[in-house]
């Protein structure tokens, strides 16, 4: 039978495993929050770096002044998709980037799985080739979409001397004109082209070559890892 004076010391022996557990514990709880707040440090002194290089290239992607822009914020798609990140955008360093157009990746470096991401939303600019022989009622065309330039392919046999784009003389030869012929025009009005020449036209007397740009709305999410 313990006495009284015995039962502090039973009670202490008897918690002593109880300490001893909740020691261990604390221990490995202390453990893992040291070691996810190393974790979280780490990621906070990686991430900003990383961040300020995904908001460079993205500003960097849709400047007005780039190879690959029609103008500020809208991407042609295909040049886009024939830069060269390392050429073409130091900013990257050595850095591991993925560059996407909604979800289509069009530009990468590395492997860019985690990281950070800077989203945009942009205009994608596509353009494919038309050629068309229109009918030239009165000597003159209105082409359907606006382009920024034409192809012209001239029969000499009609005599055709001048054609003008919207009332400007892009073209002139009192000989006659005759052959393929480049012309510069603004894609920001309804192209009219009209022509002077020895006889009415008829329809094959003329072709035209052109390029009609389609714009859509696209995600540009630009993602910069290690």
């Amino acid at each position: 039978m313990t006495s009284s004076a015995d039962a502090p010391t039973v009670r202490a022996q008897m918690n002593l495993p109880a300490l001893a557990v909740a020691l261990l514990v604390l221990v490995a709880t202390l453990g893992a929050a040291l070691t996810l707040a190393d974790g979280a440090f780490a990621g906070a002194y990686r991430q900003p770096e990383e961040r300020r290089v995904a908001v460079a290239l993205s500003e960097r992607l849709v400047a007005a002044d780039a190879d690959h822009t029609a103008r500020a914020n809208v991407l042609d798609h295909d040049r886009l998709a024939a830069a060269d990140i390392g050429s073409r955008f130091p900013v990257v360093g050595a850095h591991d980037v993925r560059v996407r157009l909604d979800d289509r990746t069009v530009l990468a470096r590395g492997d860019a799985s985690g990281g950070v991401t800077v989203r945009r939303v942009v205009l994608v600019r596509n353009t494919s080739r038309v050629e068309r022989t229109p009918p030239l009622a009165d000597n003159a065309t209105t082409l359907p979409r606006r382009t920024d330039r034409v192809t012209l392919d001239i029969d000499p046999s009609p005599g055709v001397t001048t054609v003008r784009a919207n009332d400007r003389v892009v073209l002139h030869d009192p000989d006659g004109l005759g052959g393929t012929y480049r012309v510069r025009t603004s894609r920001y009005e309804t192209l009219r082209l009209s022509f002077t020449a020895a006889e009415p036209l008829e329809r094959g007397d003329i072709t035209v070559g052109y390029r009609p740009a389609r714009t859509t709305k696209a995600t540009l999410a630009v993602t910069v890892d290690g």
